[in-house]
């Protein structure tokens, strides 16, 4: 079931002893329990459950909750995005009777950045075999390199290595060499964004586990494992940004992000036609379009006019063409994002477009005339069990942060402690201290320097 969305922003303050007693009295949650909370734009999204079988999940419960602590992706009112946190996971700890401490969240914004990077691991092998330790070990640095000011570690992704200059090497254990060297896809955020939107999670009450980048939750949840290995373009439009991630030989190979979402569709309808945000959003939503010629769908649109007594006759058309320009500028800023980040030809020649925004009709054959490349809309398909309503653009992030917590997560329990790893930090005492030896999915005991890149 979904819970009903409801405001979090006219809580009365005589009603929060209440709730947090409540909390308090609800039963721990199971070890292997996992809280995935997809922190957006215009609403929080937190979904509960667990592994089932081999790699599948089952979802318990999930809630979405209005949110509009954020602009573009990143926390403008930690306070109201700390109540829509706290109400979203209240809603979800309500039907499953769990009390939620912890959480992964999801991370985006224009802030984001990413560099790839080769580095050397070690001296080399002491008998010219690799051993899994050896892989382990952390990366030579060069003594000019070090980490970016103001740049805090979410993902460091080791792709594949490279021995005695042959690269494309997947797993080099039990290999000969006596040189290996490691390709890393390294992201960072901004820290004063990552700060805000730690301190809103801890303000609901909630630690983090990890942060987990959003797109790449998004592929994990609407792309196969044959597109993800092929090479293939996730273009995930959410409700401030429009993230764009490339992937290759099943690894995440570009990160990007372009500052255009949902809002700015609904937010033209309102500005156009001096109405107000909610009755622009209903409109797009029941007749906006990116069709060359959409359906007739009745012959007239009433919208009330901010500050006005009368409201304002439209036709259908008149949304659908607004909606239209702006999904047409959206295509050509993926465009642009894809000619300038050099992933090559294979990466780009698939497309799949999720979130939403991708539910609006036409945007993707709009996108596919666009690129002039196949394009598909992504839904998340997953094994396991999950409620059929979870099967839309919308869930994808949310979903796909709950696979990653399941299946790719390494706990610091688990991992190879290195000095170099110590250097890391990432964030506020005792919520994200420490997340950096945490954050490696497939990288153990990684260097990470954290600067700006391309492929």
């Amino acid at each position: 079931m979904i819970a009903q969305e409801e405001s979090t922003t006219t809580r009365h303050a005589a009603a929060e002893p209440a709730k947090e007693a409540g909390r308090r009295r609800r039963t721990p949650a199971p070890a292997d329990l996992v809280t995935a909370v997809d922190v957006g734009t215009t609403k929080v999204c937190t979904i509960v459950g667990h592994r089932e079988g081999d790699r599948g999940i089952r979802v318990l419960a999930h809630s979405t909750v209005p949110c509009d602590g954020l602009w573009k992706g990143n926390v403008s009112d930690v306070a109201a995005t700390a109540d829509a946190i706290r109400e979203s996971v209240r809603q979800v700890e309500a039907t499953t009777g769990y009390a939620i401490k912890s959480a992964f969240i999801g991370v985006t914004g224009s802030h984001i950045s990413f560099v790839n990077r080769r580095d050397r691991l070690g001296q080399g092998t002491r008998s010219g075999v690799i051993t899994a330790d050896e892989l382990a070990r952390s990366p030579m640095s060069g003594p000019k390199e070090r980490d970016e000011p103001g740049r805090k570690l979410i993902h460091a992704i080791r792709r594949s290595y490279t021995l005695d200059g042959v690269d494309g090497i997947r797993n080099p254990v039990g290999m000969h060499s006596r040189r290996i060297e490691v390709d890393t896809h390294v992201v960072t955020g901004g820290s004063p964004f990552i700060d805000k939107l730690a301190r809103a999670v801890e303000e609901a009450g909630i630690s983090i586990t990890s942060l987990v980048l959003e797109p790449l939750a998004s592929g994990l949840a609407v792309m196969t494992p044959l597109e993800r290995e092929r090479g293939a373009v996730l273009v995930d439009i959410g409700g401030g940004t429009t993230d764009v991630v490339g992937f290759s030989r099943g690894r995440i190979c570009y990160t990007g992000v372009i500052p255009v979402g949902g809002f700015q569709f609904t937010n033209d309808i309102a500005v156009t036609f001096n109405t107000s945000y909610g009755a622009a959003e209903d409109a797009k939503l029941r007749f906006g379009s990116a069709e060359a010629r959409p359906p007739n769908r009745g012959s007239e649109i009433m919208l009330p006019v901010a500050g006005g007594n009368a409201d304002l006759r439209l036709r259908p058309g008149d949304i659908s063409q607004l909606t239209r320009e702006r999904a047409k500028e959206l295509a050509r800023l993926v465009r642009l994002q894809l000619d300038e980040s050099q992933i090559g030809d294979k990466v780009r020649s698939q497309v799949v477009l999720t979130g939403g925004t991708s539910n609006l009709p036409g945007l993707v054959e709009l996108m596919r005339q666009s690129l002039s490349v196949p394009v598909r809309q992504g839904v998340p398909e997953l094994r396991g069990v999950f409620p059929s309503v979870m099967k839309d653009p919308i869930y994808a992030t949310g979903i796909g942060i709950l696979l990653w917590a399941i299946n790719d997560y390494s706990s610091p329990a688990v991992q190879v402690e290195t000095g170099n790893n110590t250097n890391t930090e990432v964030g506020r005492a005792g919520l994200l201290s420490g997340l950096s030896g945490r954050i490696a999915r497939l990288v153990r005991g990684a260097f990470f320097v954290t600067r700006k890149g391309t492929s």
